[in-house]
């Protein structure tokens, strides 16, 4: 990571720096506007909005508050700090890391995507501590920030200090003083957070961790047994026992993973393959997202993911979150049909089967609830303390998961604000959409017409939803995690919550893998009947589901619309069958196999195992849940201040085809349409000289069609 140099040389006393300052740095102050547009005194716009201070202000900024009314064990810290960054003992990078800490910014970037910024400000203020894992800094800090809750969305401004722990009780003082220093913002601070370099007291000291730790290595205690007896004896002895501590054999469970089923038609075996691949590009994604929150140079990072056409398959992974939906409700469609057509003998099951459906919710229970209580369990008491500082207070599990945790072992955490491992809002969603399949189940079984006019109603009305949610919050068409337009709400938080975790707006997808495992079982029961479909039909079939995904991943990239602004964010059509669902049901029809399945923590296979002996259920692997994002191609007009311009979604598509085939990247400079309106505004001379003929023909055209 690059970082300005400082010439220890030039370095001043304390003292010296504040009679050096500047006598415009007392007189003057600057307004909201002019903090949040990077012109406040003193600062330079720094990466991610938020602004950057010299050490000149941050080291009399601290001599100024010394003499003011704080206490004695704060004043008394406060005085050493000049002297301890200036020593020619101290790393000089420690410097740095506590100038770059001092900031100030928009507070609505706690709630957008931009929220990194704060998180790098108080990692910054981390490191100037110089603690490490067993190590106690002798100057421990605090990264305090705050704002006015009642403006915070309306140009407020929030204020980020470094400051020595010692100084926490005074932490309002502090923040207030650094407010008036850099600006003229009268408004009070009233919401105050902290993040401290150090835990009082580590993992290891605290009861609770040290018996979940204990618990944790009793189970892999558990695998290490199970899988040397499994090894020795495994095939001699059976009984109860035997079997329950096989469920915990690696052996035994990496065989399950990696084993294709004897008979091929009892499973859908091409979907190991798109799960496989479906994590892969899902943990690609996030470590790209995440990563932002570590990088300096952020802003030339994130231009760079969304300037350029071949990282568009990581900046839409997004896509990902439907496949999971339709697998998972495909399996659950198909196992049922399967079980129903193949046991004549039994009853069909009706509403009233009340004991039946009991058994189906409690076969889901069981399955989820040893492996993910396990990890709740590991991840609330130990894991996210077990580095020698906290987390971001906000997304901390520590803190967040003794509040909510009720929600997750419900499954309904998806109908909240939850932030206890927040990418479980995936189980909870699944979980209700579970709760709710019966409803078609019975219906496509027993009135196969009226089910799935049931199933189209639903799909179309979650994407009416959609589009009523985006035009009423002002959301965008799907979730930009890098960069977005200014047009849209900058809410990521709000976005999220409302609408990205809510089962209404996902059941979509579900609906369309209950159809295909329906499909699927009917087409499987009738093949001896019906003649193989022919090569043509099935090379239809692969291009249009290759055209669908192609475009659902890069459609949004401008070069491929080459218009104006106003195009950029053009009519999008919300079709629920559409990208990876397509490739499901192409896929599942052929029953093709694009890899093998992914493997699991053997002491989670080892608590399913267990359930699935003691309770005669199927084995199966309990899916813990990624943190996926859901994508909404809704049709959505772009409206500009001077005029209401429609256009034709058939044009648009006929020249991103064009675009795609002949390659319109000119001279390299490929921006997306996220950056189009705010970087560029209606220019067109980025392309090649053939396109802007080509664009300014067909943009022409657009327009004549749509008056």
């Amino acid at each position: 990571m690059h970082l300005s140099s400082i010439d220890r040389h030039d370095s001043v006393s304390s003292a010296d720096i504040s009679n050096s300052l500047d006598s415009d740095c007392l007189i003057h102050r600057t307004s909201n506007s002019q903090i949040t547009s990077g012109k406040q005194f003193g600062g330079r716009k720094s990466t991610g909005e938020l602004n950057n201070y010299n050490e000149k202000i941050v080291f009399s900024f601290i001599n100024a508050v010394v003499k003011r009314n704080v206490s004695q064990v704060c004043g008394d810290s406060l005085t050493k700090i000049g002297p301890y960054f200036l020593d020619y003992n101290t790393i000089p990078a420690q410097k740095e890391f506590f100038i770059t800490a001092y900031t100030s910014g928009s507070a609505e970037q706690f709630f957008s995507r931009d929220q990194d910024r704060w998180v790098f400000r108080a990692y910054k203020c981390i490191q100037a501590a110089g603690e490490a894992p067993y190590s106690k800094s002798e100057h421990p800090l605090h990264y305090c920030f705050g704002y006015n809750e009642k403006n915070e969305k309306n140009n407020g401004v929030a204020y980020g200090i470094c400051i020595p722990s010692t100084c926490y009780n005074d932490r309002n003082k502090l923040l207030d003083e650094w407010r008036s220093m850099i600006s003229t913002d009268a408004l009070a601070i009233d919401y105050t957070s902290c993040t401290k370099s150090r835990h009082d007291q580590q993992w290891y000291q605290k009861p609770m961790a040290i018996a979940e730790f204990i618990l944790h290595q009793n189970f892999m205690l558990l695998v290490v047994i199970a899988t040397v007896y499994h090894i020795k004896k495994g095939k001699q002895i059976r009984s109860r026992w035997v079997e329950i501590l096989l469920a915990f054999s690696a052996k035994k469970n990496l065989m399950k993973l990696v084993r294709m089923p004897k008979d091929s038609q009892s499973t859908i075996t091409c979907m190991f393959g798109m799960r496989f691949l479906s994590m892969v590009w899902t943990v690609i994604g996030h470590s790209f997202l995440f990563v932002q929150a570590y990088l300096d140079n952020v802003e030339e990072y994130k231009n760079d993911m969304v300037n350029h056409f071949y990282n568009q398959w990581i900046t839409n992974f997004t896509l990902g979150v439907d496949t999971f939906l339709v697998l998972s409700a495909t399996l659950t469609a198909f196992t049922w049909f399967k079980k129903i057509h193949r046991n004549l003998s039994e009853s069909v099951p009706t509403w009233t089967s009340y004991g039946y459906w009991l058994r189906y919710y409690r076969h889901r229970i069981i399955r989820l609830w040893p492996a993910y209580i396990y990890v709740l369990v590991d991840v609330g008491m130990r894991a996210s303390i077990q580095h020698f500082h906290p987390m971001w207070p906000p997304t901390d599990p520590a803190v967040q998961c003794p509040k909510h945790w009720w929600e997750n072992v419900l499954f309904v955490n998806s109908l909240f604000e939850n932030r206890c491992m927040p990418w479980t809002w995936y189980i909870g969603t699944e979980f209700i959409y579970y709760l709710l399949s019966p409803i078609f189940l019975l219906l496509l079984h027993k009135v196969p017409r009226i089910g799935f006019a049931l199933s189209v109603v639903t799909i179309l009305s979650s994407s009416f939803l959609n589009i009523f949610g985006m035009l009423h919050w002002n959301f965008p068409p799907t979730q930009l995690l890098w960069k977005q337009p200014e047009i849209f709400s900058a809410d990521f938080i709000k976005h999220h919550v409302l609408m990205y975790i809510k089962p209404q707006y996902r059941i979509g997808p579900y609906i369309v893998g209950l159809l295909l495992g329906y499909y699927l079982v009917i087409v499987q029961k009738c093949a001896k009947q019906t003649r193989q479909r022919s090569m043509r039909l099935q090379a239809l079939g692969w291009t249009f589901a290759s055209i669908a995904c192609f475009w659902a991943i890069f459609g949004i990239f401008y070069q491929f619309f080459c218009l104006n602004p106003e195009t950029a964010f053009m009519p999008r059509l919300k079709f629920n069958a559409s990208d990876s669902r397509v490739y499901t049901g192409v896929c599942a029809d052929k029953h093709h196999s694009f890899g093998c399945n992914i493997g699991f923590y053997s002491v989670g296979l080892g608590l399913a195992h267990v359930s699935s002996f003691l309770w005669r259920f199927p084995p199966d692997s309990v899916r813990l849940g990624n943190d996926l994002a859901y994508l909404c191609l809704s049709h959505r007009q772009w409206r500009d201040h001077q005029q209401n311009a429609q256009y034709e979604i058939v044009h648009t598509i006929i020249i991103a085809l064009l675009f795609g085939v002949f390659g319109a990247h000119g001279n390299g400079h490929k921006n997306t349409a996220v950056q189009l309106a705010k970087d560029y505004g209606s220019r067109k001379d980025h392309l090649p000289e053939w396109s802007q003929e080509y664009c300014s023909a067909t943009g022409q055209r657009l327009r004549t069609a749509a008056i």
